[in-house]
């Protein structure tokens, strides 16, 4: 089977790795050239996670960890603070793990590839990881995306542990990630461009050194609101489908999630000696990022100013049970009194 696929993020490397290892013929495109391509985002996610699906890629994800968080601080307003225990939340060398995964797969780099001009009838299927710009795919008739940016710092010398600020009114949220001999992520996502923080950061820090900026939004949408995931033989994988988490912005394991369900659709298509079945993979996608739609009602109507914790409180306990269902999936203690303090504080 000839398959290309678009975009050298997790999904795109990932995907590539595990197809590569069958029969098929598999070649990745990403825009960017080989020494400028970076991988965005802050490199934090679970190790329990993370070690799954690199066992599976067959790598060893221990030689990729940076850090192992202790404790998240949270900052809120009004000058509140919660810290949440963690339990597997990580920083690790995303490059370097990406790298890994593309060791032995086809890539042509500093390729821009379009709808319009790619040749998409040579292909038996072509694959959209293209995350936020959703290149392949038709537009989503209700997207939500917040704008953000982060800087690679170094030189910390007075922070160890994961911080991340909440905004009034959930529009938007500061993090600093650690990651090793004294470098680390910092940056802030928010809908009304204040980022709130970051000067802030650079005033009490006047040592930090700038690596690398990096901008770009983030897709808050899920699934629900991002349909359609195919068009023709153009199977979207990742945030170009909405698999990110809303609440946290955080989409590095939803988009290997979502890699797994492509990929058990595609082995059953196979041994079943049929086409890849569109329908049964939308299903499962709904199924498995469900509660993702219920998370982003919260948020939004957090920004609006309309959530009420009597009468949304079912959709706080869908987020809750859902994720204490899968607290090992985000490294972190899920405990509802403090969510519900936490959403109540913003």
């Amino acid at each position: 089977m000839k398959i290309a696929i678009i975009g050298a993020g997790v999904a795109g490397s990932f995907l590539g790795s595990m197809l590569s290892k069958g029969d098929h013929e598999v070649t990745l495109f990403e825009s960017n050239r080989e020494e400028s391509h970076w991988p965005v985002c802050a490199w934090g996610a679970s190790k329990h996670m993370l070690e799954y699906f690199s066992n599976k890629a067959g790598l060893d994800f221990s030689k990729y960890i940076f850090h192992v968080g202790k404790k998240l601080k949270m900052s809120l307003p009004n000058q509140k603070t919660e810290y949440l225990n963690l339990d597997g939340l990580v920083t690790y060398n995303k490059k370097q793990w990406e790298n890994d995964l593309l060791s032995n797969v086809n890539v042509e780099y500093g390729i821009s590839c379009n709808r319009e001009t790619f040749p998409k009838e040579k292909y038996d299927y072509v694959l959209d990881c293209t995350g936020f710009h959703r290149r392949f795919l038709p537009r989503a008739k209700e997207d939500f995306v917040i704008p953000a940016y982060e800087y690679l710092v170094e030189n910390i010398t007075d922070i160890d542990e994961f911080h991340v600020m909440g905004y009034k009114g959930a529009r938007g949220y500061f993090w600093y990630f650690p990651l090793n001999n004294g470098t680390g992520f910092m940056g802030a996502g928010d809908i009304d461009r204040k980022y709130l923080g970051i000067k802030e950061f650079f005033a009490e820090h006047p040592q930090v050194r700038i690596v690398k900026k990096i901008g770009r939004p983030i897709r808050l949408a899920p699934p629900r609101l991002m349909e359609p995931f195919c068009d023709g033989n153009i199977i979207g994988v990742g945030e170009s489908i909405g698999t990110v988490f809303p609440m946290l912005g955080e989409g590095i394991i939803p988009s290997l999630l979502s890699c797994e369900i492509f990929l058990q659709v595609l082995d059953k298509a196979e041994n079943d000696k049929k086409k890849f079945d569109q329908r049964e993979y939308r299903e499962k996608v709904l199924k498995k990022f469900q509660y993702y739609y219920d998370v982003y009602k919260i948020v939004r109507l957090k920004m609006d100013g309309k959530l009420s914790t009597v009468k949304h409180f079912n959709l706080l306990m869908s987020m809750y049970k859902n994720m204490k269902k899968d607290e090992k999936r985000f490294g972190f203690e899920i405990n509802f009194d403090k969510m519900r303090r936490l959403v109540n504080a913003l």
